[in-house]
């Protein structure tokens, strides 16, 4: 091998690494630009944002575009959409993951009874992420309860159906 077909190979090696680089770089930036995205929380963006700014230290246009990012406001419609969403896949998965117990407790009249551990990891979930005293989100999980899994029948949630979060 003469020195030119080194030269060669190692530009080639370069390129290699750089591009693997350039990769890991671009991805570990569209997951800090996701979790910043995705913070429901005032505490979850200032996490994301600690957890970025030693990510990309060196990096202040990469820090300036996700702090930007993160300080977009969600609107409350944003924030009922957000909730609406959660709650109607929460209640799609329970019917996916659960149709045998759904229909039994449908068919018994206690549809809570049949599915409380999932419903109550709901609720507990969607009072985590949405209700605060003072946002004015209504219980969209409740409604998808009522709608989905008790077929518009609140009856059939069951007597001890704990009832609506707000």
């Amino acid at each position: 091998m003469n020195v030119d077909e080194c030269i060669a190979d190692l530009r080639s090696a370069i390129g290699a690494e750089t591009a693997l680089a350039r990769r890991g770089a671009i991805e570990d930036f569209l997951e800090a630009a996701a979790r910043v995205r995705g913070a429901l929380t005032a505490a979850e963006r200032h996490a994301a944002l600690d957890d970025a700014s030693r990510t990309f230290a060196g990096e202040p246009a990469a820090l300036g575009f996700l702090r930007t990012l993160a300080s977009s406001r969600i609107t409350p419609e944003d924030q009922h959409l957000r909730a609406q969403r959660f709650a109607r896949v929460r209640v799609a998965e329970i019917q996916l993951y659960h149709a045998a117990a759904m229909k039994a407790g449908r068919a018994s009249g206690n549809v809570y009874a049949a599915l409380k551990s999932q419903m109550d990891a709901a609720r507990e979930a969607y009072r985590e992420q949405f209700l605060t005293p003072v946002n004015g989100t209504a219980d969209y999980l409740h409604v998808e309860f009522v709608r989905t899994l008790a077929n518009d029948n609140a009856a059939l949630l069951g007597p001890d159906y704990p009832g609506s979060l707000v």
